[in-house]
């Protein structure tokens, strides 16, 4: 694409299409010239261009109708017309504007003028077009934004869950902690109540845990050393 602008001109005069284009080529822009309303058409279908010049004085489709048809199709719709006659009365120039035009030339046209809205128009569509580009990445930047903060909620959530399970489990742990009084013979744990009770009573009662019995190695040999002093009728090994 010319990175002056691409216009397509629309007239029905043979003349006024050649001067028009030749003055717009002339300063750099990529032209195409349409010299009814049913070309221009089917030109705007094949390749939209950024402005188009549009007669309104036409046989057959008039610059209206073709303006009518352009705006009631999403391809089309935000291409700015610049209607371009030799009609001078408020309500052509009314009619125009109602139909969705950015502005309106009189033939015969000054260079200069001509030259000045062209350039001023295609700014403001190529400003417009940057405009909803941005609007569009914002939108997607906002909507990753808004999954990213449900994401973090519901991390934060489970690690909530986590953090409760956790100082549950302290609590519980905490109640086996500090200093435990207990008794250097029989291994009996005073309590809180001033009681005395066997060390697993004790942990069962301030934990969760479970115990299991079982027979250490040394008290093994010392069992079984009793067991043969009994059987030889000797008194228990101390």
């Amino acid at each position: 694409m010319n990175d002056n602008g691409v216009i397509l001109v629309v007239d029905d005069t043979p003349s006024a299409l050649k001067l028009l284009t030749g003055t717009l080529a002339a300063k750099g822009y990529e032209v195409r010239a349409a010299n009814s309303g049913e070309l221009a058409l089917a030109s705007v279908a094949l390749l939209p261009p950024e402005l188009i010049l549009l007669d309104i004085s036409m046989p057959g489709m008039d610059g209206y109708e073709v303006c009518r048809r352009l705006k009631s199709r999403e391809e089309s719709r935000d291409i700015p017309i610049i209607f371009i006659s030799a009609l001078t009365e408020l309500e052509d120039r009314v009619e125009g504007f109602r139909l969705g035009a950015v502005d309106y030339v009189t033939k015969p046209f000054q260079r200069e003028e001509l030259l000045a809205r062209v350039r001023t128009h295609l700014e403001l569509r190529r400003l417009n077009s940057a405009l909803k580009q941005q609007t569009v990445e914002l939108q997607k930047a906002n909507n990753r934004l808004q999954t990213e903060i449900s994401e973090r909620t519901a991390v934060e959530g489970e690690l909530a869950v986590k953090v409760t399970q956790l100082e549950a489990t302290l609590a519980r742990v905490k109640q086996l902690e500090g200093i435990i009084p207990i008794c250097m013979y029989c291994k009996k744990i005073r309590d809180d109540k001033d009681s005395w009770s066997q060390i697993e009573s004790y942990i069962t009662e301030h934990s969760e845990a479970l115990f299991s019995h079982g027979v250490c190695p040394e008290c093994r040999k010392k069992l079984e050393a009793e067991i043969e002093s009994l059987k030889n009728g000797n008194e228990p090994v101390e």
